[in-house]
């Protein structure tokens, strides 16, 4: 970053000097008028005028790119600003040419006879077109940056879609829900009918969220309760969450399956018993998701850590932010971004 900033300083800079050269040496202007125009002090100010003009087109640039897919309706507007930004160095061209008059005291300083305006246009047109070049050249840039970052998403979103679907529909999930529910039909069939009606609502989601690479807090909280009810049934209440939501935050958007994949981490990694209850908090703190979980960890078990690794990863493409892991003594704690 640190080279691109003194590279287009270097060009502004020379670009800049290009164009004073010219108008000073080639408009027919007074020996008084030309005597002030080449003092040190004149140079410095086009110069630093320029680079100010010039990188305030980069940031215009910048911010265009970035809020193209939001204006796009709008489009004319960013014409206009492009536009607008393009006559000011016309401007700025003109006005170091009239303020070299009015300081030598010439009558009808706005006035540039003999060709002055022609060379005025040709100065202004050669320096349109480089930086159009510049600008033609951030764009193509910021254009590949985020095709790839679109292909690592999809990546991203190709592998957490099938990890979901081989954590819902791999043998243990589905053998241990059917005995359970094999169980309560048994010896609950009212409970039987609720345990189905979960079931059913936990393979909708993951099917539903096949296609989004964002849904709202609210879709995943009531996802989470009947996730989180299968497996409090088939582990005995011995699992519990606390939900500490602010209604402000329903709106608020994540990746898909994300609360499903925290609380699959949270099983698989911990032992859960009677002796040994989890109880799951879900929270707010500083505009982040916050889940914790005490910590009784499984014998001879090792965490690969791919799953928050793929979280993580999907949360920065989409986000912009990566989720925070701690890992405190009896306490393990991960916080994720949310999109307002």
């Amino acid at each position: 970053m640190k080279w691109d900033t003194l590279l287009y300083g270097l060009l502004f800079s020379g670009l800049g000097a290009f164009s004073y050269l010219l108008l000073v040496n080639y408009t027919d202007l007074s020996d008084r008028v030309a005597d002030i125009l080449y003092s040190q002090g004149a140079f410095i100010y086009f110069i630093a005028a320029f680079n100010v003009l010039g990188y305030s087109m980069l940031r215009l640039s910048l911010w265009i790119n970035t809020q193209y897919a939001l204006n796009i309706r709008r489009r004319w507007k960013l014409t206009l600003m492009y536009l607008g930004g393009m006559l000011l160095f016309l401007l700025l061209n003109y006005g170091l040419l009239v303020v070299g008059k009015v300081l030598a005291g010439t009558s009808e300083p706005l006035i540039f006879p003999n060709g002055g305006w022609r060379l005025l246009i040709v100065v202004w047109l050669v320096e349109l077109v480089i930086l159009g070049l510049l600008l033609a050249n951030r764009s193509m840039q910021h254009t590949m940056r985020l095709q790839q970052e679109a292909a690592e998403l999809q990546k991203e979103n190709n592998t957490a879609r099938y990890t979901a679907l081989q954590n819902q529909l791999n043998p243990h999930f589905l053998f241990n829900s059917l005995n359970t529910l094999i169980a309560e039909i048994e010896y609950s069939p009212a409970d039987a009918i609720y345990f189905t009606k979960h079931l059913s609502s936990v393979y909708r989601y993951v099917l539903q969220s096949q296609d989004k690479t964002l849904v709202t807090l609210a879709e995943e909280l009531e996802f989470m309760r009947s996730y989180l009810f299968l497996h409090e049934v088939r582990l005995g209440n011995c699992i519990s969450c606390e939900y500490a939501i602010p209604d402000e935050y329903n709106d608020s958007m994540l990746p898909p399956l994300t609360l499903q994949l925290l609380v699959e981490n949270v099983i698989k990694h911990n032992s859960i018993t009677m002796n040994k209850p989890m109880k799951i908090h879900i929270g707010i703190e500083n505009e982040r998701l916050v889940i914790t979980n005490p910590i009784h960890p499984k014998k001879n078990h090792v965490s690969s850590g791919v799953g928050l690794q793929n979280l993580s990863k999907r949360c920065k493409l989409m986000l912009g932010e990566e989720i925070e892991v701690e890992k405190q003594e009896y306490l393990f704690v991960v916080k994720v971004p949310l999109y307002e």
